[in-house]
């Protein structure tokens, strides 16, 4: 959904900007709910206010819950045991996962500016793909946040001088 929108409005129509894209990131993922319907919440709000919102928002519901209700009458509980079908959705889940790979790369080329914010990254990488209780990823995170604010105000401090 995020390149979809970022080449629709970004560079096709040049409606948003690129920092447009990585403030609507930030704000879906804090926003509890679907990052496709807050991500088009927000391009709606964005281009045209509320009524913006309100139309984008219905545009990506409808289609959605009419295909899941063709899908829910036209699938039967007995064809979960259909192999074909177990092999689609095993193929949907490779190019889900696919398209999470080519995001995070896209996003982190547009978030990630010094040498400092690798070690970064790589420890919030390291700590999701462990079995660490998510708390403690937000206390790791909190304290490494605020070291390296610490880190980069006395690399400031010390320019000023």
């Amino acid at each position: 959904m995020i390149p979809v929108i970022e080449n629709t409005f970004v560079k096709k129509h040049k409606l948003l900007k690129e920092s447009d894209i990585v403030d609507m990131i930030g704000i879906t993922q804090i926003v509890p709910g679907l990052i496709a319907i807050n991500s088009a919440c927000f391009v709606g709000h964005k281009l045209a206010g509320w009524k913006g919102a309100f139309t984008a928002t219905l545009g990506v519901i409808l289609p959605s819950m009419i295909i899941i209700m063709i899908i829910a009458v036209l699938f039967p509980l007995e064809n979960l045991s259909n192999l074909h079908l177990l092999q689609a959705f095993q193929c949907i889940r490779a190019c889900v996962l696919g398209v999470f790979i080519f995001l995070a790369y896209r996003i982190g080329k547009k978030v990630l500016r010094s040498y400092i914010d690798l070690p970064l990254a790589f420890l919030l990488l390291v700590l999701l793909v462990s079995k660490i209780n998510s708390v403690w990823i937000i206390v790791i995170s909190c304290v490494s946040g605020a070291l390296y604010e610490v880190y980069i105000r006395s690399k400031l401090m010390g320019k000023k001088k």
